[in-house]
């Protein structure tokens, strides 16, 4: 049994939530909420809070490998924090990010790729950045049985070529281009669209104009869902540090503040105490010292 808008079986149990759960959301409802995800932890997470879908980002790329961009993981990192996810996952649909190198060259590596990441990370469907080439790369993915969100404005992967971290379609240009964009993913197949930094009025007009959901993150509060990196809504202190992030947690102050009295109190002695310790009967005790 799938529900349209995460309802609950007669069991109690929240029903697992599909892709037509997801089209069907579009102006209907409430918005859709995702979040991206890097292991189990932060999956279990995402599946306690009931949230409707899943990205394992390359943003992980940042986030949790150090790397100073997405363009750096690789294919097989991807794979491994795909897995993880996946076992933490039940319910909501899993989108696993197609990294740069794994999908531009030809609709060959696209279909490989995706299939790939499908078959070894337990991912619902695959997401990939751009238009241009990715229009084609999008439609024989989907040709080839697979789902695909697309993603416009911001594309980290490109973001130099973009001129930086920057608000992208701010000129009539530039937003005409976008909508343009949008509309040939989702021709192709695409199912969901998510729009990155780009001003609230022009993701507005675009979700509009589409019949299939757009996805903001710094794109205003018109589109069909939302979603934040897991890093930045819980602040876990990342460098970059988007206007468009509210903090709904403070975990690396905690951290560093937990980390900090565990420092002290080792030194000091203080831990572990008595009660943090096992015990031994004292007559195995004297048996044991009086054969040393």
């Amino acid at each position: 049994m799938r529900g349209t808008d995460g309802t609950h079986s007669s069991s109690g149990r929240r029903d697992v939530v599909g892709l037509e759960d997801i089209v069907a959301r579009k102006g209907t409802g409430p918005p859709l909420v995702m979040v991206t995800a890097y292991d189990y932890p932060s999956a279990t997470a995402a599946e306690a809070a009931e949230v409707d879908l899943v990205l394992v980002g390359d943003t992980a790329a940042m986030t949790m490998l150090g790397y100073p961009g997405t363009e750096l993981v690789s294919f097989e990192e991807m794979l491994v924090l795909g897995r993880a996810v996946r076992r933490g996952l039940r319910t909501p649909v899993m989108v696993g990010d197609m990294p740069m190198g794994t999908y531009e060259a030809s609709d060959t590596l696209a279909v490989q790729s995706a299939q790939r990441l499908v078959k070894e990370t337990g991912c619902d469907v695959v997401k990939l950045e751009g238009a241009g080439t990715s229009v084609d790369r999008a439609r024989a993915i989907v040709n080839a049985g697979i789902g695909v969100m697309g993603h416009l404005g911001l594309t980290p992967q490109t973001h130099t070529a973009q001129g930086g971290f920057r608000t992208q379609a701010k000129t009539a240009a530039g937003a005409l281009r976008l909508i343009d964009d949008a509309l040939a993913l989702q021709a192709v197949g695409c199912f969901a669209l998510v729009l990155e930094a780009v001003p609230a009025s022009v993701a507005s007009e675009v979700t509009a104009r589409l019949s299939i959901p757009t996805i903001g993150i710094g794109a205003g509060p018109d589109c069909d869902g939302q979603v934040l990196v897991f890093n930045d809504l819980l602040d876990y202190d990342s460098a970059i540090k988007p206007r468009f992030v509210k903090h709904y947690g403070h975990i690396g102050e905690s951290a560093r503040r937990g980390v900090a009295a565990y420092t002290a109190d080792v030194r000091a002695r203080r831990y572990p105490a008595a009660e943090h310790g096992y015990d031994i009967p004292q007559a195995d005790l004297e048996a044991f010292r009086s054969t040393l």
